[in-house]
């Protein structure tokens, strides 16, 4: 019995093997990724620009215009302004405004979020900067914080405990209101930033609260939000216009920001998208943001203005992974994927793909056939000792188990049939293992092959 169950043990462990290595590898040789285009809004056509990587790169609007570098540049001012200005076609005055490189370069702004921004390791610990020092540079504090039932300062040499200054925030964020435990933390906990704002903080009752420190005092306020509102990730932002703190994902994947100063929650109306499997960008200039969505099949830009209003919207569209020719042979191979890690998330962990579709089943019951027709030629080779029978077509018995019997007449006939009995036996010792080649596809037959029952014989 227990060399049977160790040798199901392999068996598993082999089908997760082949689950997680031969999907790779059919990926690493067959897939042909599908490039996004890189589509950007132009302030003076008002029109979109669409750039498409590939030989030779082309460049053009929605109407299929198609333009050299130099023109595509041209059209798309507030983005190439310097390559522009070096040669000499930057324009005076867009829509009766002057261009002056340091307005452009105090409107301009970029955000990036990709899954794994939210889907990894959080601090356990974090920095609180003095938010007014006085000082031209940030300097890291020499102590951290946590907050769980009350808001903890450890010191990083004795990492004692300072109870004064632990006790004066905690105090500060119970009179406005907060719940402990905290249940987010986001912040820049770098020094590599124009200044410190400290974080925003969401309580165990999902309540929204800005934390710094302003000469050595907490400084604590509680933003209003919306009823009902609760956020997936909140991403902390440093812009030089200062017209805002963050980007923050409610759970229906809708985007809002905090304005700097007011507190105030506005909502982006860029339609949703899924903080776990979508990439967002957020390009801001002079006159618009432009809010891209890139998922699995698809591309969507959203345009709006600096009052956040919507100005325009492009989507493009292709086949998902799975639809594609390699994707569909893909699902007539494998049951499904196994991975160990993600490119959604940092966390390492097993993760089971199914196969949308069950084309798969075919070639599993094909597998099933071969391998009870590999079985049976198996046992009809003479002296094969996991079959053993009478000229009556009965196994021979010692003590209740099946024992050879020498030159048996169905050994000496080396007949192509096998008895009645004799297949059922084999179904009964080999049924376990054509279920698992049944339900574990072109996986499981392999380790059956790798491992097989008479290898324990």
């Amino acid at each position: 019995m227990m060399v049977r169950i160790s040798r199901y043990i392999l068996v598993l462990v082999a089908v997760m093997a082949a689950a997680a290595t031969l999907t790779q590898l059919y990926w690493m040789v067959f897939e042909k990724p599908v490039r996004a285009p890189f589509i950007m809004y132009s302030c003076v056509d008002d029109d979109f620009m669409i750039q498409r990587s590939g030989e030779p790169i082309v460049r053009e609007d929605t109407r299929g215009n198609q333009y050299t570098r130099e023109e595509y540049e041209e059209k798309l001012p507030l983005l190439y302004m310097r390559q522009l200005m070096l040669s000499g076609t930057m324009l005076d005055t867009i829509r009766g405004i002057a261009m002056d490189a340091h307005d452009i370069n105090m409107a301009r702004s970029f955000f990036r979020y990709t899954p794994t921004d939210r889907y990894t390791p959080d601090p356990v610990l974090y920095p609180l900067l003095e938010s007014e020092s006085g000082r031209a540079n940030l300097e890291l504090p020499g102590d951290f914080f946590r907050i769980t039932w009350r808001m903890e300062f450890t010191d990083a040499k004795s990492n004692k405990v300072d109870e004064e200054k632990s006790q004066l925030f905690s105090a500060a964020l119970y009179h406005f209101g907060f719940q402990f435990p905290a249940t987010r933390i986001a912040g820049l906990p770098t020094t590599r930033k124009s200044c410190d704002e400290g974080y925003l903080i969401t309580d165990a009752a999902e309540q929204l609260f800005h934390v710094k420190m302003v000469k050595g005092k907490p400084y604590v306020q509680k933003v209003e939000l919306p009823d009902g509102l609760q956020f997936e990730h909140i991403a902390c932002v440093d812009f030089r216009d200062k017209l805002y703190y963050a980007y923050l994902f409610d759970k229906a994947g809708e985007v809002w920001i905090l304005t700097q100063d007011d507190y105030q929650m506005v909502k982006l109306p860029a339609g949703a998208f899924r903080p776990g499997s979508e990439d967002l960008r957020i390009y801001g200039d002079l006159f618009n943001y432009h809010v891209i969505v890139n998922g699995e099949g698809f591309i969507r830009v959203t345009v709006l203005d600096r009052e956040f209003n919507k100005v325009d919207e492009y989507q493009e569209t292709w086949k998902p992974r799975m639809e594609q020719p390699e994707g569909k042979a893909f699902t007539w191979l494998f049951p499904g994927e196994l991975k160990i890690s993600s490119e959604h998330s940092d966390f390492l962990q097993f993760r089971y793909e199914a196969n949308p579709v069950w084309r798969w089943i075919w070639l599993s019951v094909a597998l099933v056939l071969v391998h009870f027709l590999v079985v049976r030629w198996r046992n009809r080779k003479p002296g094969s000792g996991s079959s053993v029978w009478d000229s009556e077509g009965r196994a021979a018995m010692d003590n209740g188990e099946p024992v050879p019997v020498i030159g048996s007449a169905q050994e000496a006939r080396g007949s192509s049939e096998l008895p009645e009995e004799r297949k059922r036996s084999l179904l009964r010792r080999h049924g376990l293992d054509l279920i698992i080649v049944l339900l574990t596809g072109i996986f499981g037959f392999i380790a059956i092959q790798i491992f097989p029952n008479r290898f324990f014989d």
